[in-house]
C-alpha cells in the first residue's frame, strides 16, 4: 500500500503561533520556537520511507512562503473546515485513496524518533486506526486507511481528554485500533523542560 505522510502546519506568523506559552515567552521567541520546530519537523518527515509527504498548511493568505521555502519537496494542501478536527477530517478524505495509508504529524513534537512513524505504517496493515499518544492526554500522530468523520467529532481539542474520547469514538465505531509509545508536545510552559534552556536550541 502507498504511504503517505502528512504534516499538519501553520505558516508562521508573530502573535498567532505558539501563543499558549506566551506567559513565559515573548511573542517574538514563540515565532522563533516554531520556525525552529518546523524545521525539525520537515528533516524528520524526509527520512520517512513512504510514497508521498505533504504539507496541509493553515496560512493567513493563500500562500506559505516560509513553508514553501523550508519544505519545497512538499506537495501542498491548505487545509480546510471549522476546528482541528474538521481540518484532519478533510485533509484524510481528500488524500486516502485505495490501497492508501495516511499519517498525520503535528510539528510539536521534536526529536520525535523516526521509528515511531515507521511502525504507524506497519501497524496500518493490520489496524484500522493507529493512535500516537502525547503525555498531555492529546495525540503526536494520528493514521488510517480509511476517512471517518465520526473520529473527529465532539472531541474538545487543546484539552486532556483528546485522547481517551478518541478511543472511545473508535471503540463505538468498532475500529482496529493500535497505540504507540507516548511521546510529548511542546504546547504549554510545563513543556519547555523537553527544550534545552533557550528556543534556539531544539536540535535533532
Amino acid at each position: 500500500m502507498k504511504r503517505i505522510l502528512i504534516v499538519f502546519a501553520k505558516e508562521p506568523q508573530e502573535g498567532r503561533v505558539k501563543t499558549r506559552l506566551l506567559d513565559c515567552l515573548s511573542a517574538r521567541e514563540c515565532l522563533k520556537l516554531y520556525k525552529k520546530l518546523l524545521k525539525n519537523t520537515v528533516s524528520l518527515a524526509r527520512k520517512v520511507k513512504c510514497s508521498g509527504r505533504i504539507m496541509a498548511y493553515d496560512s493567513y493568505n493563500q500562500r506559505a512562503p516560509f513553508l514553501e521555502r523550508i519544505a519545497s519537496d512538499f506537495t501542498f494542501y491548505k487545509q480546510a473546515g471549522r476546528g482541528l478536527g474538521a481540518r484532519m477530517f478533510d485533509v484524510f478524505k481528500a488524500i486516502l485513496k485505495s490501497n492508501t495509508k495516511a499519517v498525520i504529524i503535528g510539528s510539536d513534537s521534536p526529536n520525535l524518533p523516526i521509528n515511531y512513524i515507521d511502525r504507524a505504517f506497519e501497524k496500518l496493515s493490520k489496524n484500522d486506526l493507529v493512535l500516537g499518544p502525547a503525555d498531555d492526554g492529546g495525540y503526536y500522530l494520528i493514521g488510517l486507511k480509511q476517512p471517518c468523520k465520526k473520529l473527529f467529532e465532539n472531541i474538545k481539542w487543546s484539552s486532556g481528554t483528546v485522547f481517551d474520547r478518541t478511543v472511545k469514538k473508535a471503540k463505538k465505531l468498532k475500529k482496529k485500533t493500535t497505540v504507540l509509545d507516548y511521546w510529548y508536545d511542546i504546547d504549554e510552559p510545563k513543556d519547555l523542560k523537553y527544550i534545552r534552556k533557550k528556543p534556539e536550541s531544539v536540535d535533532r
